[in-house]
């Protein structure tokens, strides 16, 4: 039977194990820019989330903690409007794993500006953002809320999430499902497409596209009308008289078309 003895015995080592664990660098950074400018994140690994305010600077927090966070070197630069970070994790121990270290970079931005993101682990989430956006993971999932601008997103191993996207779309993931919501009529032509998951796009009920929705794993289905084909993996048509064009294809789950 363990004691109240021995737990006392080996509170100390509990102890010592949590305030270990909760030890972590964290790094801060402000940026004076002007609306227009860029943000570009390049990390060997990482989450990162964007978000904007109305001042005209980039605020950067960024946190590291784990077995090998001295490992983990994060590099800044800022040429006119536009910031970079950069941030490089020492390959010889790369190879024990993410487990290992966890980093995380939060940055506030001017609402108008422009980001092009790059994490080789971790995912990525945007919110309140009138610019363009580029944006890769090869480990995580994207997520976009409130975008006005043209957006190209790809993940290798996660879900992509949008909602209520202003601009042209171009999102790829090899490895999740896509959910799309779509509260005004695009002006511009979208293309999503995943190899290993479902497709959901919510629709204002006046929605104007040119629809091509397309499963090699599942069945395709709307709740809007379509004036063209339409089989059981399968729709092209027009909805509500045509407009840009939505593509939907994936190879391995059910494509949904819904009405919000």
């Amino acid at each position: 039977m363990f004691s109240a003895k021995n737990t006392f015995k080996y509170a100390p080592i509990a102890l010592l194990l949590m305030a270990g664990g909760l030890q972590a660098e964290t790094i801060n950074k402000e940026f004076a820019v002007a609306s227009g400018g860029l943000l570009k994140i390049a990390t060997d690994v990482g989450a990162i989330d964007i978000e904007t305010h109305a001042q005209e600077t980039v605020l950067v927090e960024v946190t590291i903690s784990g077995k090998n966070e001295d490992d983990m070197k994060v590099s800044f630069e800022s040429n006119g409007d536009d910031v970079s970070i950069k941030g490089d994790f020492d390959r010889s121990v790369f190879g024990f794993g993410n487990n290992q270290i966890r980093v995380s970079y939060k940055v506030t931005l001017p609402q108008s500006y422009n980001v092009d993101l790059d994490t080789s682990g971790g995912s990525i989430e945007i919110e309140n953002l009138q610019g363009e956006v580029d944006a890769y993971t090869s480990g995580g999932s994207i997520s976009l809320e409130n975008v006005q601008g043209d957006v190209d997103i790809k993940t290798s191993g996660g879900s992509l999430n949008l909602d209520n996207i202003i601009g042209k779309i171009d999102a790829k993931t090899s490895g999740g499902s896509i959910k799309l919501k779509l509260p005004t009529n695009p002006t511009k032509d979208s293309k999503l497409k995943t190899s290993g998951g479902s497709i959901t796009a919510y629709l204002a009920k006046d929605v104007a596209v040119n629809l091509s929705a397309k499963t090699s794993g599942g069945s395709a289905s709307s709740e809007f009308a379509v004036n063209g084909k339409v089989t059981k993996r399968s729709i092209k048509g027009t909805i509500n008289g045509g407009g840009p064009k939505l593509v939907l294809k994936t190879s391995g789950g059910s494509v949904r078309i819904k009405e919000i």
